[in-house]
């Protein structure tokens, strides 16, 4: 008799969006979404780039499910992406499987895109690798951010076990010119600099001249308060961190990105 565990149905998603400029206007010119993945395009505040939002129909990802998430600007567009709401990743069933994500940006010369999805909660026990990779062609500018949120700290849940395999690499014109992994595994490292933080938010921004931009992140970072904050420019990157508990790292993020932008951020981060 066969008294194997049965297998869990576990979800294979996808989207991909691109916008490319048509009739002097940035366009939806390419769309494909596969379950749990779908893309929503809500009406942009006068005066903005249309907007695009990713959703997971499955309200959140496990060990076993894998996601993969493309978006593509072509030259010369114009446009903001986010996501409609934290995304939740839940304890894992099996101590060694693990979910795992794949985010592709691809901007073209002359191209502006502003990736903001909103955090990532990682359960006590869930197990996530994601990969991010960014393609800027020279011309061709990137605004994007990502928060890391370790265990619910709400309901009283600490992040002891798990893990989180998380990496970005930007490219620019074919060459790479950062990458960067964060990895934890069990217990929150605060040796490795997170004391009691339980949320890192990490904003990333390429453009031709990266000087100007620096230096405002750096005067606005100066102000932020009740979070640990810094930026630095790496090989024409700009790279800025904040690190601290998960409230007070939403509200810091969200003031900085919006006085960085000029504007607020989509309304779906502020349902």
């Amino acid at each position: 008799m066969d008294v194997s565990r049965p297998r869990l149905q576990r979800a294979n998603g996808s989207s991909r969006v691109v916008f490319a400029v048509r009739d002097g206007q940035t366009r939806l010119t390419d769309l494909y979404q596969r379950d749990p993945c779908r893309v929503l395009f809500p009406d942009s505040e006068p005066g903005e780039p249309p907007q695009a939002v990713l959703v997971t129909t499955s309200g959140g990802v496990t060990d076993g499910d894998c996601l993969a998430m493309a978006i593509e600007l072509g030259p010369g567009a114009e446009a903001v992406v986010a996501t409609q709401a934290a995304e939740k990743i839940y304890r894992a069933a099996r101590s060694a499987g693990h979910c795992a994500m794949e985010i592709a940006v691809t901007v073209s010369e002359r191209a502006t895109l502003d990736w903001l999805p909103q955090e990532t909660i990682v359960f006590e026990g869930a197990r996530l690798k994601r990969r991010t990779v960014a393609d800027i062609a020279p011309g061709g500018s990137l605004l994007a951010c990502e928060m890391v949120v370790l265990g619910r700290a709400a309901s009283g849940e600490r992040f002891t076990a798990g893990l989180l395999l998380d990496s970005w690499s930007v490219r620019r014109a074919g060459k790479l010119v950062w990458t960067d992994t964060l990895r934890v595994e069990g217990e929150t490292p605060a040796g490795a600099g997170f004391g009691t933080a339980n949320a890192l938010a990490t904003v990333i921004g390429v453009w031709d001249e990266a000087q100007a931009p620096f230096e405002k992140a750096r005067a606005l970072l100066e102000s932020a308060d009740r979070v640990r904050a810094g930026v630095t420019l790496v090989n024409g990157v700009v790279v800025a961190r904040l690190l601290g508990e998960a409230t007070e790292v939403r509200a810091a993020t969200t003031r900085f990105l919006g006085d960085f932008r000029g504007r607020r951020l989509p309304r779906v981060w502020h349902i």
